[in-house]
């Protein structure tokens, strides 16, 4: 990868973890409000932050992987990084192909959604019946059962801010 490339990608994902550490501090303001529309406005926009970094840095679906080595390099990133997964991302962002499917296939048409408190306070329902769900005292989102922890990605970008701060202010015709 040339360096001007690489510093221009260094740069984007650079404003991805901004993003997304402005919508952790989201997250928090709309837990101390009691405001669950902006807890999940919040939440949605760190995972969809999270799945951009992804896309730099391994491409769409992974595709560019071997093409982008230089880039995770170049900040430290390693392949089994938080940073990677973007499943629960796609459940926020196809809810449309989710609740079809859930229509098609939940025998009780149980439905939760939008709930915030520790992973087991609603009982009786089957976890196909539950839809996004958000633990803050694991910092867990659980989607269909499905569980992503928000603090590894929060903790990765924080990690990682600092070098690509240094690496994407660096000129672009110098290593």
């Amino acid at each position: 990868m040339e360096t001007f490339h690489l510093r221009i990608f260094q740069s984007q994902v650079l404003d991805q973890c901004r993003f997304l550490l402005f919508a952790a501090d989201g997250v928090n303001k709309g837990l101390q409000n009691s405001n669950v529309a902006l807890v999940f406005y919040n939440l949605q926009n760190m995972l969809n932050s999270g799945a951009n970094i992804s896309k730099m840095l391994w491409g769409s679906k992974g595709k560019k992987s071997e093409e982008r080595q230089a880039l995770r390099a170049s900040i430290g990133v390693p392949e089994n990084s938080a940073l990677r997964d973007v499943n629960m991302r796609n459940n926020f962002e196809h809810m449309d192909e989710r609740i079809d499917r859930w229509w098609q296939e939940s025998s009780n048409h149980n439905y939760a959604d939008k709930n915030i408190g520790p992973e087991h306070f609603i009982g009786g329902l089957a976890p196909y019946d539950m839809f996004r769900m958000f633990d803050p005292s694991s910092a867990s989102v659980t989607f269909w059962g499905e569980k992503f922890n928000l603090q590894a990605l929060v903790t990765e970008v924080e990690r990682i801010l600092p070098v690509l701060e240094a690496e994407a202010a660096k000129p672009h015709w110098e290593n």
